[in-house]
């Protein structure tokens, strides 16, 4: 028993017993030495007789060892069985032992048993051929000597079973694990390999923003790990609604309908996939882009490549195709072609290139929000540079007129507002205008720009107010076709006459501070905004509103009375006529305190519109 109690404690020397398949192995192998060990003392030393118990013991212990080696592999209905084969033998011996032999025929009995024990091993032998795959000498050799140390009252027969089925036992278990270390040594190198492909792509790819030099990197770096003759990147252009190509590599043959010529110089094959934009649907890579999320593998051997891509079938003879993806969003599709070698590509090439087909998503995704942020930064200083043209349009310097003195703030929204003020002399007189364009932006700012220069022509030959800005509603009506709007004050300062008249068009209350008893009046500009109709003149006209010296006129557009503050709730009329009630009304009340209140008003809110204030003071 020395052979299987060592080849036991070596199988368990590092193992752990919290693992209770194992447990039970160790334990029960050691229980069947120590069974042994004491017959086998009992036997020599004391002169004991051949005991039965070895015929109960022994199919005990061969069952175990084959459910212990193959409770994974046996069938349960025939484990089951020779469960019940196994105790039947217990209870046949023990019977026949303590109360059949004393009876007449007690040793036909006694053969009976006998021949019932060596029929249990030979069906748990049996079982353990079947299921183990030994190969047939062992089987026999096991059944023989099982015989022989059943019959024979002669220990080291029944040593000799123990000795072949360990024998047997552990020569599967050094093949199993030769090849499992063959198994995971292929493992270890398909790791290594993966892990030199990552940081070949990862070294080769240093600028993921420029998508030419990144796209042809990654390429090659692919082709090279997985032998493959040529390959190529089609990226998926959504507003134009087509693929066209971004890089290639190889020998690479292009894949739309119509590339039927077989051309063999790499440079022509180049400029014609460069050349081509895929727009066919029975294209194959657009069937794949738009069709299939996780990519298709065709080969000749299985797929009849003729229908699929016509007569390129010659040249082509295995296509991996896999799409390239941000989340839902299609990207582009990548394209493998042939072996290089007489090899075909294979089902693990296309999973291999399905798991590096996310750089490839990466490189276009990247390349993508870095030409976003490019377009974003050209808009950006394009904007900058029109709000500079913007404010240089604008009147800086108010013309000095007797009785009268103005001042004004403005807080565009964008860096091109739409807000308009502006301020002409003419026979000492002072036209002073304040308007606002429906909408912002570059669309408001050039509508603001045509408006400034009609008026500023068409002001100094015109002295009638109302048929000035009649012209300009003709002017921009017929011009312009937007679905924009303006609103506009034009005021006009005679300093001979003392009189102030101005002309209204759909513009915000006019707010007129009385000197005398220190309150302020709202005003209803009225009149209809410019280009709501082509015919404005029955809808405005030319008003006068009188002052006094001391008083002050207030004009805004709605930037100042819509200003929202970060619970939705806008600044109003009222909140702008109670600030000018409670100061000191002067330059400074406009141009320094009024924004101020009104950044307060929004707190962290964005600024939604924009802000004009003008203050006339007589």
């Amino acid at each position: 028993m020395a052979f299987p109690a060592s080849v036991a404690f070596v199988k368990w020397r590092y193992k752990s017993f919290k693992n209770k398949q194992l447990a039970l192995e160790f334990f029960g192998f050691l229980t069947y030495l120590l069974f042994h060990l004491f017959y086998t003392h009992q036997y020599l030393f004391l002169g004991g007789e051949y005991n039965y118990t070895a015929k109960i013991i022994d199919p005990f212990f061969y069952m175990f060892l084959i459910q212990m080696e193959l409770y994974y592999s046996i069938n349960g209905k025939r484990q089951r069985n020779l469960i019940v084969l196994v105790i039947e033998n217990a209870f046949l011996q023990t019977f026949i032992h303590t109360f059949g032999l004393d009876f007449y025929g007690g040793e036909l009995l006694d053969l009976f048993a006998l021949v019932f024990s060596i029929y249990v091993v030979f069906r748990i032998g049996e079982e353990y051929y079947l299921a183990a795959y030994i190969p047939k000498i062992s089987r026999y050799l096991i059944i023989a000597l099982a015989f022989i140390g059943i019959t024979f009252e002669v220990y080291i027969f029944r040593c000799f079973v123990i000795i072949a089925i360990f024998y047997v036992s552990l020569e599967k278990r050094h093949q199993n694990l030769r090849k499992s270390n063959i198994k995971n040594r292929n493992l270890l190198m398909e790791q290594e390999g993966f892990r030199n492909m990552m940081r070949e792509i990862s070294s080769s790819i240093k600028d993921f923003s420029n998508k030419k030099v990144a796209t042809d990197s990654y390429l090659n770096s692919l082709c090279g790990f997985l032998s493959v003759k040529g390959a190529a990147i089609y990226e998926w252009e959504s507003e134009k609604k087509y693929f066209s190509c971004v890089s290639v590599t190889g020998l690479y043959f292009p894949l739309g309908i119509g590339s039927e010529k077989l051309f063999t110089r790499a440079d022509l094959l180049r400029e014609m996939s460069f050349k081509q934009h895929i727009k066919d649907s029975n294209s194959i890579i657009w069937k794949c882009g738009h069709g299939s999320r996780t990519g298709v593998f065709f080969n000749h051997v299985t797929d009849n490549l003729e229908e699929i891509i016509g007569k390129l079938f010659q040249e082509v003879h295995s296509i991996i195709l896999i799409p390239l993806l941000q989340e839902s969003e299609l990207l582009g599709v990548l394209v493998l072609q042939n072996k290089i070698g007489s090899d075909h590509l294979t089902e693990t090439d296309f999973n291999i290139a399905k798991s590096f087909a996310n750089y490839a998503a990466i490189i276009l995704s990247t390349s993508r929000i870095a030409e976003q942020k490019h377009e974003n930064l050209r808009m950006s200083m394009e904007l900058t540079s029109g709000n500079v043209i913007q404010k240089s349009l604008f009147s800086k310097n108010i013309p000095k007129v007797e009785g009268i003195d103005v001042s004004f703030f403005m807080s565009p929204a964008k860096e091109i507002g739409g807000d308009y003020y502006d301020f002409f002399e003419k026979d000492d007189k002072l036209a002073m205008i304040i308007g606002d364009v429906s909408g912002k932006g570059v669309s408001a700012g050039i509508l603001v720009a045509i408006m400034q220069t009609y008026l500023q022509n068409e002001y100094q030959r015109q002295d009638d107010l109302k048929k000035l800005l009649t012209g300009l509603n003709n002017y921009l009506s017929y011009r312009i076709e937007m679905g924009m709007f303006i609103t506009l004050l034009f005021f006009e300062w005679d300093p001979k006459s003392n009189r102030l008249h101005y002309v209204s068009c759909g513009h915000e209350h006019i707010l007129h501070f009385h000197a005398k008893d220190k309150t302020i009046k709202r005003i209803r500009s009225g009149g209809i905004a410019l280009m709501m109709d082509s015919d404005i003149e029955p809808y405005i006209k030319d008003c006068e509103l009188v002052v006094e010296k001391g008083d002050s006129v207030i004009l805004y557009t709605d930037g100042v009375t819509e200003a929202f503050n970060p619970m939705r709730k806008i600044f109003g009329l009222d909140r702008l006529v109670n600030f000018f009630e409670g100061v000191h009304i002067s330059k400074d009340a406009v141009k320094s305190l009024l924004p101020k209140v009104l950044e307060d008003w929004r707190g962290n809110a964005m600024q939604t519109d924009d802000i004009t204030c003008m203050l006339m003071q007589f």
